[in-house]
């Protein structure tokens, strides 16, 4: 009978500590991403405020382009939890405008994770990342993390404008694919329209009026798609 390959409690351990420290980096480097941006975040800075030297902080992350994938991950697994867990709820409406309210709720329960968004570093990453896939690099475990994240909003998303597809209507009269990669970006309006309005103080009652009008208009456009 083959041996289980089972890591020892030190190894266990180590592995523990290892996440911790790596999380605690993390933490302090999206603190710095979000508030001053990508390019005046310096390694030094993070490694000083962490308590390491910045050899150290190479050991968990391969550059500063691979700790901001990983900032970047942390704010996409939270703002997933988010949208699922809002989703699932039995009074809410599994469609578009309720994924709109779940990233309002995002941006008012992690303001700092929702300020990585807006960063013009966030393209490129993305870019990266889709690079080495089509590639097929190996991905650094900040890209791993980072894509599984992404994957599963996307998933999400497509689940929810496919079900509002079928209650217009419209899922037999055009080809689904074509709408799912059309309404797909609307994922920055929604994060525009939030943001915008973060940046601005307006109330929430002003940011969810905004949405609502976009919302109306996607909905009319979808019933009356192909009249």
């Amino acid at each position: 009978m083959e041996k289980m390959n089972v890591a020892s409690p030190k190894a266990r351990r180590l592995e523990r500590e290892r996440k911790q420290r790596r999380k605690a980096i993390i933490k302090i480097a999206k603190d710095s991403f979000a508030m001053q941006g990508y390019e005046q975040t310096m390694m030094e800075k993070v490694a000083e405020a962490a308590g390491y030297t910045k050899m150290t902080i190479y050991n968990y992350f391969d550059s500063k382009d691979d700790l901001f994938v990983a900032a970047v991950s942390e704010a996409y697994q939270k703002l997933f939890e988010i949208m699922e867990g809002y989703l699932s709820q039995p009074d809410v409406l599994y469609e578009l405008r309720s994924m709109g309210d779940a990233y309002l709720k995002f941006f008012e329960m992690y303001p700092e994770d929702a300020l990585l968004f807006e960063s013009a570093h966030l393209g490129i990453v993305i870019s990266k990342v889709m690079e080495k896939l089509e590639k097929g690099e190996e991905l650094t475990e900040s890209e791993r993390e980072f894509r599984h994240y992404m994957t599963l909003l996307e998933n999400l998303m497509t689940s929810v404008i496919t079900e509002t597809m079928r209650v217009s209507g419209i899922q037999e009269k055009v080809d689904p694919f074509s709408v799912i990669m059309v309404l797909s970006t609307f994922a920055q309006t929604i994060r525009e329209l939030v943001t915008r309005g973060k940046r601005s103080d307006q109330p929430e009652e002003k940011k969810r009026e905004y949405l609502s009008v976009f919302f109306t208009i996607v909905d009319q456009g979808l019933k009356h798609y192909n009249d």
